[in-house]
């Protein structure tokens, strides 16, 4: 039996897997509420599960579409950014999101161009409460500076020491670190690699001896890259990272050593909900002759230090309400690795940012057919791909096939009618139910009121009662929303929206 109360933390990888829970709920004062007013409201964690019977959250992976977009020496870092008439600093352009172009860096994109891509290992971003000769900046954690632009043309320095001399490079800072303007917050926020040192065995000490007393300070000592983050009122100063996300015991751990990093923090703050960040964790997983059978001689050799920076990497997807709790949920992987001899066959990093068309979210990753080896023939043979999801489609609510419920906390809402992310197919059904705030339904917005839905896959599905879809008279008022779902019916998102 476990009940959740509110505001449930969840931080099981299993979330809400076969949650039973027997009593109905309890009264509650009237400031024991979320206030969603006509957000939409997606289902990354516990927080409208209050109480639950024979569902589970559900990560939902892309369509991984295979296109080859762009080919060539990309290397492993980028972003997409949507042409606004004024920025200029792109790498490539593309009119349908799927055929791509080069340009030179300078170029007008044209009318009809929708998106924008900059290879680089900096990270761009668009400030919005800087002047219009700030609108931009760009930074770049290895070289620990802010840039700022009008157009991406022309660049100032903006400041040459963004973080404090300890995040840097060897403790951290390498790769592809990201900072951005968090809207929910009202600050600046940056996720950089954060290198956490740990010791070895002494069986390990020959390995990583000159290493660790080069960087790390003692011959037994050795680092994996993990996910650090700051935030600030002002893009020219943060303070030190503070670790939010790093492998743990359930991660690989073999002869003692951990062989697992997090590489490359790709946050985004989900504009299309409330209180939601993604993470696509690139997952790098290091080859070491301990514990694979596997012959290391064909791989590079640091000449400084001796040790390997070589592994195979892949995509986690994780997601938080604050962008410092974060749930891993099954720890598979997101975006899988291709077939052997594919573009992506061992080696992806995702592509910062997302793009809506319609209904669906396009995302873009590049893959190599080589391990992390900074191998030159596999650089030039990497591959822009891109990969498909429903919008909120991140993860989902789904009950036992023979059926489920669950029951939110008290809400208050202001929208004329409750609009559903869902996916019936042929077979599913679903119903909702709108309670007070003690749990019980509301006269004409009872289940056996509610039309049952079915056939359905849209992300604004309306909800009826005997034909009635008007919830607006609920506005303002503490109410509970009760869902059954049933025949793998799937619930991405719910809103009570202010028009149709």
């Amino acid at each position: 039996m476990i009940a959740f109360k509110k505001p449930p933390q969840i931080t099981s990888p299993f979330l809400l897997a076969a949650i039973m829970v027997a009593s109905a709920p309890i009264a509650v004062r009237a400031t024991e509420f979320i206030d969603i007013g006509d957000r939409n409201q997606v289902f990354i964690d516990g927080r409208y599960i209050e109480s639950a019977k024979n569902v589970s959250i559900e990560v939902c992976r892309p369509i991984k579409t295979n296109d080859s977009c762009l080919v060539g020496s990309l290397g492993g870092y980028s972003s997409i950014i949507k042409p606004d008439g004024k920025f200029r600093w792109f790498s490539a352009l593309t009119k349908d999101g799927i055929n791509w172009r080069r340009v030179s860096g300078s170029v007008q994109p044209e009318p009809d161009d929708i998106l924008g891509a900059i290879f680089t290992g900096a990270c761009v971003f668009v400030d919005p409460k800087a002047p219009p000769a700030e609108r931009y900046k760009l930074f770049n954690g290895l070289k620990n500076t802010m840039q700022a632009s009008s157009d991406g043309i022309q660049w100032k320095m903006f400041s040459k020491d963004v973080f404090p001399p300890g995040a840097r490079y060897p403790r951290g800072m390498d790769s592809h670190n990201i900072c951005y303007y968090d809207t929910r917050l009202d600050k600046y926020v940056a996720y950089v690699r954060v290198n956490k040192v740990f010791e070895c065995p002494p069986e390990r000490v020959p390995y990583y001896a000159k290493l660790g007393t080069q960087r790390y300070g003692g011959k037994n000592k050795y680092a994996r890259r993990t996910i650090g983050r700051a935030v600030s009122d002002d893009p020219a100063k943060f303070p030190m990272p503070e670790i939010v996300l790093e492998p743990d015991d359930k991660d690989p751990i073999f002869g003692g050593v951990k062989v697992m990093d997090f590489y490359c923090p790709q946050v985004v703050q989900y504009s299309h909900a409330q209180d939601a960040y993604f993470l696509f964790n690139c997952r790098y997983r290091s080859y070491e002759d301990w514990y694979l059978p596997i012959d290391m001689s064909p791989f590079p050799q640091s000449p400084v230090h001796g040790t390997y920076n070589c592994g195979v990497e892949d995509m986690e997807l994780d997601a938080s309400r604050d962008g410092i709790k974060w749930n891993r949920y099954d720890r598979k992987p997101w975006i899988a690795h291709g077939k052997p001899d594919s573009f992506d066959a061992l080696t992806m990093y995702m592509t910062r940012g997302m793009h809506v068309v319609g209904d669906e979210i396009w995302m873009y990753y590049i893959g190599f057919d080589d391990p992390h080896t900074g191998n030159k023939e596999a650089m030039k043979r990497a591959t822009l791909s891109r990969v498909v999801l429903r919008k909120d489609g991140f993860t989902c609510v789904e009950a036992d096939y023979a059926g489920g419920e669950f029951t939110t906390p008290p809400l208050k809402s202001d929208g004329k009618t409750l609009q559903l992310n869902i996916e019936t197919s042929a077979i599913g059904l679903a119903r909702v139910e709108i309670q007070d705030a003690n749990g019980n339904p509301l006269p004409g917005f009872a289940m056996d009121d509610c039309d049952r839905i079915h056939t359905a896959n849209s992300i604004s599905h309306t909800v009826s009662w005997s034909g009635n879809s008007d919830v607006s008279k609920l506005t303002d008022q503490l109410v509970r929303l009760r869902f059954e779902l049933q025949f793998g019916t799937k619930l991405y998102a719910f809103r009570f929206a202010k028009a149709e």
